[in-house]
């Protein structure tokens, strides 16, 4: 698991650095290490996910739910590979599930808002909208808090 760990922030690492393909190898040889570790199948879904390629993306990001079902960046992840392919509901379930899981998730209520902005539910996307920014704005102020 050690190894795998360390291939995975190899990978991440390369990634910041806009080395693409070295960081999918990374994020391969670290699903190689460790097939059950789901950080590793978030990872290389999203950078996937980032690459254009949605069912691979959308592959391993159900893989690493698989292995870690209340995993919420990888149900967020998912949802916005859902929303890209027109998936909506599913989209929208993953956002639902990933805010019971971490109700402070403000990248889940903002991507929850625009699909249900996409599917017209306008009242729903402005309420999720707001809660994102608040959320936001709190993690803004605990950042610059003076301890």
């Amino acid at each position: 698991m050690e190894e795998a760990v360390r291939a995975c922030g190899r990978g991440n690492a390369l990634w910041i650095k806009g080395q693409l393909e070295k960081a999918l190898a990374a994020f391969d040889e670290a699903i190689r290490l460790d097939p059950t570790y789901a950080r590793a199948w978030c990872n290389r879904g999203t950078l996937h996910y980032e690459r254009g390629e949605y069912e691979q993306a959308l592959a391993d990001l159900t893989e690493a739910l698989r292995l870690q079902p209340e995993y919420p960046r990888a149900l967020n992840n998912r949802g916005v590979v859902y929303r890209t392919l027109g998936e909506l509901e599913k989209a929208i379930a993953d956002y639902t599930e990933a805010i019971r899981l971490r109700p402070d998730y403000a990248d889940a209520y903002a991507n929850r808002a625009v699909a249900y902005a996409k599917l017209g539910q306008m009242e729903k996307a402005q309420a999720d909208q707001q809660m994102a920014q608040k959320l936001h704005q709190s993690a803004r102020q605990l950042k610059s808090a003076d301890f």
